[in-house]
């Protein structure tokens, strides 16, 4: 059995499962410093994506590392799938919070298996697919550069949107 094939579905359980870790990492550590930047402090759909977003992070180098695939090509692919990820964590994030109360502990795991499923595959479909997305790779390395700023700045500053309150 070929693991590279299964790359994907152990990604998407590697990163939900770290991700809920991180997740419960402030409850878990007693409330220590180093996990407000990590985990999520609400309910918020920015605190739902930040713990999956930075494990997803954590995955592009470890497939890296394994697969050893062509760079730009997976780059740019992976850098896409990140930011479906974000789009639909935010989105199913913000559509769930009104079932918060019903779905207390579940609300993380809907959002996490949603986003994180979708992120892996758009990002397989593209990296398996003929679409030359290479021209982008500066832009999207650099926007990938931006989406690790905002995961730390963020963590300290969030703006009063919706995104970053929870109802």
């Amino acid at each position: 059995m070929c693991v590279k094939k299964w790359f994907p579905f152990i990604g998407t359980m590697v990163i939900v499962g770290c991700g809920a870790i991180l997740h419960y990492s402030l409850s878990l550590s007693g409330m220590a410093a180093w996990s407000f930047i990590v985990s999520s402090v609400n309910g918020s759909a920015w605190e739902l994506y930040k713990p999956v977003g930075i494990v997803y992070i954590f995955w592009i180098v470890i497939e890296l590392s394994y697969l050893r695939p062509s760079l730009m090509h997976f780059v740019c692919s992976k850098v896409v799938g990140m930011y479906v990820l974000c789009l639909t964590a935010l989105a199913v994030g913000i559509a769930v919070q009104p079932l918060h109360e019903v779905f207390s502990e579940m609300h993380f795991w809907i959002v996490a298996l949603v986003s994180v499923s979708s992120a892996q595959m758009t990002g397989y479909g593209i990296y398996r697919s003929d679409v030359k997305i290479e021209i982008l790779y500066v832009p999207l390395l650099l926007s990938i550069l931006c989406m690790v700023f905002m995961l730390l700045f963020l963590s300290f500053y969030p703006p009063h949107w919706i995104i970053f309150t929870e109802k």
